[in-house]
């Protein structure tokens, strides 16, 4: 009779590591299978696109998700209540970077630093901060903004999601009909050719900016900057009435003359209907308008893109974008991560911005693909926007002050005030209200 073969021990635990490793293989590819997250996501194209990718990675980690859109009009005060309240109803929030510095200091957003650290929900090829614009003033604060403003020193409160920075759009046919030699490139310049062009007889008008009053603050902060204005002095009083800063809103209202009748009404969308229809030479305005222009619009080989144009050999032009943050109480918060680090892989990136959304990944704009689609793109443009670009303050308390701001912007739009008086209400409302929230108190 032939013995029985000694099996050793330590191949018997090996056999039974792998029985019980074998049925797990699936769950741990999915570790968050059957999971739903919710995002509360500004309306607009960027959401739509995402919405049109999510089944793909929902087939991939088997994470579902659900999509609430929130119009930009009433996002802020929305988020705001819902937090105040303790009753967020987000795993995941996309919204204006204007407020992740009051949303960050008051602890509503959660600490993405533990997620960017585990392997699963932040692949390698990931690499943050390095490959993306935006992460100071989307929740990842250095100590010197942390110091003046009182944000978060550690911790990284968002992802930079959408890109936002400003170029010159003008319409070469136009320039060529009129004798004008490429696209003008200072401040003078720019609004010499625009009062040229603008011809409201044929419809035809030299220039259309954002100037509705909850976009007007932001669309106008680009013209302060560059003529050397600013919105607060180092101790937070107010300083945008200045001499450069009545400057820069005198000449916003020159362009306003030249602009299509009810500008003063326009969002973003409006602005960029308004010059896709043709009916403006220039627009001083966001990147994506570029991929919209190029394939939905009457102006299709008709336009390009400059960079943002200077005062005295300077410009600063606005930058921000829309930021990916997790509520702090959210239930699902790495499952919503995954969400974050899929849509924003280098592959996914450029897919988003082939599609209409455009990354803060920096490389992506630098693909061939991404320079054909988007006119903004050549020419270096988004690395000089970027490197000159200045974002509003990072003031936990900047909503309220944009719209005291706006209000007396748009009074002086409308050729209800001028310049100055506008300027000065403001700024004596903004010292006011700044007073209030405990900025002087210490002097």
């Amino acid at each position: 009779m032939r013995k029985p073969e000694i099996v050793p021990p330590t191949y018997i635990a090996a056999l039974a590591f792998l029985v019980s490793w074998t049925p797990l293989t699936g769950a741990q590819e999915k570790p968050y299978q059957g999971t739903t997250i919710r995002v509360g996501c500004q309306s607009s194209q960027w959401a739509n696109v995402s919405k049109q990718m999510a089944p793909d990675f929902t087939s991939e980690t088997g994470i579902h998700v659900e999509f609430e859109d929130i119009p930009f009009s009433v996002e802020y005060e929305k988020l705001k209540t819902a937090f105040v309240a303790g009753s967020i109803p987000y795993d995941l929030i996309w919204y204006d970077s204007m407020f992740t510095p009051e949303f960050s200091k008051q602890g509503w957003l959660q600490d993405l630093d533990p997620y960017l650290s585990d392997p699963y929900l932040t692949p390698r090829d990931f690499n943050y901060p390095d490959d993306f614009y935006g992460v100071t003033y989307s929740g990842k604060y250095t100590k010197e903004l942390a110091d003046l403003y009182g944000v978060p020193a550690k911790g990284t409160f968002g992802i930079p999601w959408i890109a936002g920075f400003n170029v010159l759009y003008y319409r070469t046919d136009l320039l060529d009909s009129a004798g004008l030699q490429g696209p003008p490139f200072s401040m003078e310049e720019l609004l010499k050719a625009a009062q040229t062009l603008n011809n409201p007889a044929k419809g035809i008008y030299g220039f259309v900016m954002s100037a509705k009053r909850d976009r007007i603050c932001y669309d106008f902060s680009q013209y302060l900057w560059t003529f050397g204005g600013d919105f607060f002095d180092p101790k937070f009083k107010p300083v945008f009435n200045s001499d450069a800063g009545v400057k820069a809103l005198e000449y916003y209202l020159q362009l306003g003359k030249v602009a299509p009748p009810g500008t003063g009404g326009y969002h973003i969308t409006e602005a960029w209907t308004s010059y896709m229809e043709g009916h403006a030479a220039f627009a001083w305005t966001w990147q994506d308008l570029a991929s919209v222009a190029r394939e939905k619009s009457q102006i299709i080989g008709k336009f390009k893109c400059a960079p943002p144009p200077t005062y005295n050999g300077v410009s600063h032009p606005l930058v921000g974008g829309i930021v990916a943050s997790i509520p702090a109480k959210a239930h699902n918060g790495k499952a919503a991560f995954k969400f974050i680090s899929w849509c924003q892989s280098p592959a996914n990136a450029k897919r988003a911005t082939l599609l209409g959304a455009t990354t803060q990944r920096a490389s992506t704009w630098d693909d061939p693909e991404v320079k054909k689609m988007y006119p903004s793109a050549e020419d270096d443009l988004v690395r000089i926007a970027n490197k000159t670009g200045r974002t509003v303050p990072l003031l936990p308390e900047w909503a309220g002050i944009d719209q005291i701001i706006a209000e007396q912007l748009s009074i002086a739009f409308t050729g209800q005030k001028g310049a100055r008086d506008a300027l000065n209400e403001a700024a004596t409302k903004v010292e006011d209200y700044m007073r209030s929230a405990g900025y002087y108190e210490k002097q």
